[in-house]
């Protein structure tokens, strides 16, 4: 391996997630690679068979080939520049990552490039908001979660969510939640009782508390209306609490 004490054996608790989610022997592709740190480090780790890093602006893509070529990976990861999936052919990458970006964004580039995941045994996202709409993207194209994961880090929890070609609708049956909780807590975060998962429901339950906060000063018929929609959600997340309290599932 050579440069034994280069410092790539360490990697945040967030991409450490990810990476763990990723089977070794694989050809990964990282799209929006964050200067390729993930795929130095599973090559370090001699967990990468071939990496491929994505970027889609001149600066991040210039700066993760400089990383690569110091590390002495030029040969083992090619950092290439594109939108999204654009970059990958299709049957050439076994592993697809999309980390550290919004999980609007994450359904886009996945939604845009749907071609260039033939081929593909595994998907590993790791939203920073809005990972319901991962979910739902991965239930609405066939896609199956065979992996949650919840991390801490600078104050922030972060999702981390694996996923195959399956059965997608597997892991939310027999839930006693609502479809939009199961795709916000996360089926298999819920299933496994993850040990960080009644702080993500304080967090849901902190955002309906500010919205109706701001509506409290509102009259029209359809603050009334939002009002009592959202105080019919945050019931329902009050339960969902009360389950988790209670170690019922």
């Amino acid at each position: 391996m050579g440069r034994e004490d280069n410092g790539w054996h360490h990697i945040s608790d967030r991409l450490a997630a990810v990476a763990a989610r990723i089977p070794p022997g694989r050809v990964v592709a990282d799209i929006g690679s964050d200067h390729g740190l993930l795929l130095i480090f599973l090559a370090r780790q001699g967990d990468l068979k071939q990496g491929i890093a994505g970027e889609v602006n001149r600066g991040p893509f210039e700066n993760a080939c400089r990383r690569i070529k110091t590390q002495g990976l030029t040969g083992q990861v090619e950092v290439r520049l594109g939108d999204g999936l654009s970059v990958l052919r299709r049957d050439e990458a076994d592993v697809v990552v999309l980390a550290g970006m919004g999980g609007v964004l994450i359904s886009s580039i996945l939604s845009r490039g749907q071609d260039r995941l033939h081929g593909v045994e595994r998907l590993v996202l790791q939203p920073n908001n809005n990972g319901d709409r991962v979910r739902a993207w991965l239930l609405d194209h066939g896609w199956e979660i065979d992996g949650e994961d919840l991390v801490k880090e600078g104050g922030i929890l972060y999702e981390i969510i694996s996923a195959r070609q399956g059965d997608a609708r597997s892991p939310y049956k027999g839930l006693p939640l609502t479809h939009e909780q199961a795709l916000q807590l996360g089926p298999l975060l819920w299933r496994d009782r993850h040990p960080l998962l009644g702080e993500k429901v304080r967090e849901e339950l902190q955002g309906l508390n500010r919205i109706l906060a701001g509506l409290q000063s509102a009259r029209s018929p359809e603050a009334a209306r939002r009002r009592e929609e959202m105080n019919a959600r945050r019931r329902q997340w009050e339960e969902v609490q009360s389950w988790l309290s209670e170690e019922r599932i």
